[in-house]
């Protein structure tokens, strides 16, 4: 078979050469061109089949990724359907100005994510040392852990706690917003006074997750004072440590926007998977092109071995069966209209096989 490289001619004449000078006359100029064919579709059938198996197995990965990536946009579609009525909420009542009327520090997602995740790593540490001492052990030892769990306990309570605070503070600005709009002091559409929904926060939620989190706090405190209580570190440290967890609370009391409630959105797994999937479909794409490269250069080199053929036959004075001079005459043809009809098959069979005998 041809590759790139081989010199133009090789086949064509291999293709002469291989039939007898007795022969030749008979062989018909219509085989060689026919053998050639064959050879060039057997040549790109091979590359094509070369590159099945990687096709394949991306064409899978696609399939795979793609049922992945519409499952997880169903689940999104399903929790969107679970919270609309308050996304709908949230939009309403932040457009009639109502985070004017709580506390609110505008801070970018990422940098409240670094700053929460600092303070949580601040209780987790100061907790996780606070037991180390109390258990008089050295390490990083299950204690160590179990004070660092803690430590992450007293940080979630708070967080829980800044959120009903800010939850219960944002149902009394919204009872008063109305309020204020029926009495006129503050100007609301009357379409969107309709569709206003006020919030209605539990006081009972809100004092058991008081008392979770002063409760969680107490014992980090005993746990510092008991785990320093050989050493002279003063009452004012262990203070110090013990405001740490309000903190966080203050924090997540500013930064958390109790109307801020969007609809799910594609998280960094959902971005995996399409960048995932883009890259496959990509190396597909690229794939195929080399294929169809390859037999593209496949194709011209045997449109030349076609071309130096035609030409090797027309010297040597081959020519297609039809068009033999045998036995001093030309084979019958019928002239139609300046063109040569075709010569019935059998008819022309006989006359080979007469050609054949002489």
């Amino acid at each position: 078979m041809l590759r790139r490289g081989n010199q133009p001619g090789r086949l064509a004449k291999q293709l002469i050469r291989r039939v007898g000078d007795a022969d030749i006359a008979l062989a018909g100029a219509e085989t060689r061109p026919k053998v050639l064919k064959s050879l060039e579709d057997a040549e790109v059938q091979e590359v094509r089949a070369a590159v099945r198996a990687d096709g394949r197995t991306l064409e899978e990965l696609i399939a795979e990724l793609r049922m992945e990536i519409d499952s997880r946009a169903e689940r999104r579609e399903r929790r969107t359907e679970l919270i609309k009525n308050k996304v709908e909420q949230g939009r309403l009542w932040r457009s009639v100005g109502v985070q004017e009327r709580i506390p609110q520090m505008a801070l970018a997602g990422p940098a409240r994510t670094v700053v929460l995740t600092l303070l949580a790593a601040l209780d987790f540490y100061v907790f996780a040392q606070s037991y180390a001492v109390l258990a008089d052990v050295g390490g990083y030892g299950p204690e160590w852990w179990l004070g660092g769990l803690l430590g992450v306990a007293v940080f979630i309570a708070g967080v829980a706690l800044a959120h009903g605070i800010k939850a219960s503070i944002l149902a009394r600005a919204q009872k008063q917003m109305l309020a204020d709009a029926d009495a006129g002091r503050f100007k609301i559409d009357l379409d969107i006074r309709e569709q206003l929904v006020e919030s209605k926060s539990s006081p009972l939620a809100l004092s058991l997750t008081t008392a979770i989190f002063l409760l969680l706090s107490i014992a980090g405190v005993l746990v510092r004072t008991q785990g320093t209580a050989g050493e002279s570190t003063g009452g004012a440290v262990i203070l110090f440590q013990a405001l740490i967890p309000l903190v966080a609370v203050a924090v997540e009391l500013y930064l958390h926007d109790p109307t801020e409630r969007d609809e799910p959105m594609p998280n960094i797994v959902d971005r995996r998977l399409e960048r995932r999937l883009a890259k496959a479909e990509r190396r597909l794409r690229i794939v195929a092109a080399q294929v169809e490269a390859k037999v593209s250069q496949i194709e011209k080199l045997y449109r030349v071995e076609e071309a130096i053929l035609d030409v090797e036959q027309k010297d040597m004075g081959l020519r297609h069966t039809t068009d033999l001079v045998l036995g001093g005459g030309h084979i019958p043809t019928m002239p139609t209209n300046g063109r040569v009809a075709e010569v019935d098959r059998d008819q022309l069979e006989k006359t080979i096989k007469m050609a054949r005998r002489s």
